[in-house]
C-alpha cells in the first residue's frame, strides 16, 4: 500500500480518538457522528463507484481481468446505494429518539457528494479543467478552513487501476471500522434501555450486514490490486471467468454443515452476497444466502 492510505487511516483514526473523547458517557451522541461520517462517506462511494468513472477507469472491456473488473465494481456500486439509503433514512426517522444533528441528512450527503467529485476530479489521468479547479478548491480550502479539508486530499493525483483499487481498498476498510464502532455503541445504548425499540433492533441487524459487506468489499478489492502490475496495467492471460471465481470465494462463508438445507453441487453458502450476487450467477457460481441468525444456531446445535 502507498502512502496515502496510511494517511486516511491515520485521519480515520484521530476521528475516532477526537469521537471517544468527545462523547464520553454519550454513545447516543457519538452513534449519530459516526453516522453522519457514514452517511457522507457512502454517498462519496456512490459516486466513486459510479458509471462516469468506471468507463473512466476501466475503459477496456477486452481484456478479462479489466472487463470482471469493471463488473464487479458496478456490482459493489449498486450495493453501496443501499448502504447510502440506509444512513439516510436512519439520520431522517430511525435515531430521532437519540436527538438530531446541527445538518439535516440530505445536506450531509450532498457533502459526500461533492467530496467525491473533488476526489475523482483530483485523480483524473487526463488534465481537464475540472482537475485544475479541484487542484484549486483544496488548496484555498486548506488554508482558509484547514479543518474542514482531510491531509490525505492535499496528496491526490492521477490515479492508475492498481492506485485507484488501492484508494477503494482503504474507503472500504474505514466504512468497516465506522460501522464496527456503530456496532459496539449501539450495544451500549441497547443495554441501557430495558425494553429497546424496533428500530434499534433493526439498526443493529442493519449495521452488522453493513460491516460484513464492507469488510467483503475491501477484500474484492485487494484481489483486484493482484491482477494489476507495478505499473498500473492490467495482467494478461486472466479471463474474466477465472476473475469472478476469485472474488466470489472472498464472501463470508456459512459454516458447515448448513442443516436443513440440501446440498447443491458446488454452491457456496455465504452469510451474504456482498452484492455480486446476480455477477456470479452469470458466470455459473451458485451462491446460497444463509441468514447468520441460522448460521449462528448451527454452531450451538
Amino acid at each position: 500500500m502507498n502512502g496515502l492510505h496510511y494517511k486516511i487511516i491515520a485521519e480515520t483514526n484521530a476521528l475516532a480518538t477526537k469521537y471517544r473523547e468527545k462523547f464520553i458517557g454519550n454513545p447516543e451522541g457519538e452513534l449519530r457522528a459516526w453516522l453522519e461520517i457514514a452517511a457522507r462517506r457512502e454517498a462519496l462511494v456512490y459516486y466513486v463507484y459510479g458509471e462516469a468513472q468506471r468507463k473512466e477507469r476501466l475503459p477496456n472491456s477486452e481484456s478479462g481481468a479489466e472487463h470482471a473488473a469493471r463488473d464487479t465494481l458496478t456490482e459493489i456500486w449498486q450495493e453501496e446505494a443501499i448502504h447510502t439509503e440506509l444512513t439516510r433514512a436512519r439520520l431522517v426517522s430511525g435515531l430521532m429518539s437519540v436527538g438530531g444533528g446541527p445538518l439535516p441528512p440530505a445536506l450531509i450527503q450532498v457533502i459526500g457528494g461533492l467530496e467525491a467529485r473533488l476526489l475523482c476530479s483530483l485523480t483524473q489521468a487526463r488534465p481537464t479543467l475540472s482537475k485544475a479547479f479541484a487542484q484549486l478548491c483544496v488548496m484555498v480550502g486548506a488554508v482558509i478552513v484547514p479543518g474542514a479539508v482531510p491531509g490525505f486530499a492535499r496528496e491526490l493525483d492521477t490515479m492508475d487501476a492498481r492506485a485507484f483499487f488501492e484508494l477503494a481498498a482503504t474507503l472500504e476498510l474505514t466504512a468497516k471500522q465506522a460501522y464496527r464502532r456503530m456496532g459496539e455503541l449501539l450495544k451500549l445504548f441497547l443495554a441501557k434501555r430495558e425494553e429497546p425499540s424496533v428500530q434499534l433492533q433493526g439498526l443493529q441487524r442493519a449495521l452488522h450486514r453493513a460491516y460484513i459487506d464492507e469488510d467483503f468489499h475491501e477484500r474484492a478489492f485487494l484481489r483486484m490490486i493482484g491482477w494489476t502490475d507495478a505499473e498500473g496495467r492490467f495482467k494478461r492471460g486472466l479471463s474474466a471467468t477465472e476473475c469472478v471465481q476469485q472474488i466470489s470465494i472472498l464472501l463470508p462463508q456459512a459454516p458447515e454443515p448448513i442443516r436443513g438445507t440440501e446440498p447443491r453441487g458446488n454452491a457456496l453458502y455465504v452469510l451474504t452476497d456482498g452484492g455480486i450476487g446476480a455477477l456470479a450467477k452469470r458466470y455459473g457460481i451458485e451462491l446460497v444466502v444463509v441468514q447468520e441468525e441460522v448460521a449462528h444456531g448451527q454452531r450451538e446445535q
